[in-house]
């Protein structure tokens, strides 16, 4: 047993679903002086055959179980390093304030260099200039709602407060604030390629740092090494690896001026949910489906699909993960029968193995 492990660890307030369970094993990974720890605890995990699962903010997590028989790593390691246009970024930092950050300061440049006597900076990039890396690829719709994978609309600028309902742009606009409001921490965003109207994780991402648990040995991958694809990377593949800090661009603008407020105003239900279950399928919305098939406002015994978007499984304090599964099998069950097309889930459940 490594005396820094927690045992018996509730985890009622690390999944937004906010359903019961409970951690045999439980690491908060704070510092990065505590990152070699991650080779003993791989090395614990081998003795006594336990799986390891990483945790972030957890909205985009179902526990599927009551006790889970291994150890969680929540990561929460903070920092945010600035050179030039270049950004690094450590895992733990949640997605939205950074994008916020990351839009404010290149509004802010722009509008500088703009009024400049040689006119704007020439190494801001478009998102027209991009070509095939910033085209829509992705399965989202403008409807679905909030999650680790699919991320509305939303824009940035010094004189708008999200939030505010205010009107008022800019004409310039960081690419990351269509990343604004997204649930998460940036390990995630990169490990499944997050994105949302043309502009996912591998549009930005440089370089991203890894740490080996097996070999306790750091690796560097290229954004060309890592993989990337719809909502997936080669991080997921190797359960050995954990994300320490990724490198992004951060020089991406747009001439969007969508109000992310407006965009979001009423499509959205509130409460204890991971935002969108289920994945787009290619040129559809999930949520239309999951409505035209009868099932908006269905409830099995504390959890409901929701009224506003069918897309939301609600959890309303009682529910429980059995619950919420049973509800996914009849959605995807109904969707099946009447559109021939089988649902992928979008959060990520974890089960006793």
């Amino acid at each position: 047993m490594l005396s820094f492990l927690e045992t018996d660890k509730d985890l009622l307030k690390y999944s937004s679903f906010h359903t019961p369970a409970t951690a045999r094993y439980f690491f908060e990974l704070r510092e990065k002086q505590d990152i070699p720890k991650l080779h003993n605890i791989w090395g614990f995990a081998q003795e006594n055959n336990l799986p390891i699962v990483f945790l972030g903010s957890g909205t985009n997590i179902l526990f599927a179980f009551d006790i889970f028989e291994g150890i969680i790593i929540r990561n929460t390691l903070k920092g945010i390093e600035w050179k030039d246009n270049i950004v690094t970024v450590a895992t733990g930092e949640l997605i939205s304030p950074l994008s916020l950050q990351i839009s404010k300061k290149i509004s802010e440049k722009f509008k500088t260099s703009e009024k400049g006597p040689h006119g704007p900076d020439k190494s801001f990039i478009r998102s027209g200039d991009m070509g095939n890396s910033c085209e829509n690829r992705s399965h989202s719709s403008p409807e679905e709602g909030l999650s680790e994978g699919d991320v509305l609309k939303s824009t940035t600028s010094e004189d708008t407060e999200i939030g505010t309902g205010s009107s008022h742009f800019t004409e310039v606009f960081s690419l990351f604030g269509k990343w604004v409001g997204l649930p998460g921490t940036v390990g995630g965003a990169v490990a499944g390629n997050a994105g949302c109207f043309g502009f996912e994780a591998k549009d930005t991402l440089i370089q991203a740092n890894i740490f080996d648990m097996e070999t306790g040995e750091y690796i560097t991958l290229r954004n060309k090494e890592l993989d990337f694809s719809y909502r997936h990377s080669i991080l997921k593949d190797y359960s050995n690896w954990f994300l320490v800090d990724t490198i992004f661009r951060t020089n991406l603008i747009s001439d969007d001026t969508t109000n992310p407020r407006t965009f979001r105003s009423g499509k959205q239900p509130g409460g204890f949910t991971c935002g969108s279950f289920f994945r787009n399928p290619p040129g559809d919305s999930a949520g239309r489906l999951i409505d035209q098939v009868g099932l908006k406002g269905h409830r099995i015994g504390g959890v409901k699909v929701s009224e506003v978007h069918a897309n939301f499984f609600l959890n309303d304090k009682k529910g429980s993960y059995q619950d919420i599964l049973t509800l996914r099998d009849l959605a995807k069950e109904k969707v099946q029968e009447m559109f021939g097309i089988e649902l992928q889930e979008e959060v990520r459940i974890i089960e006793n193995k």
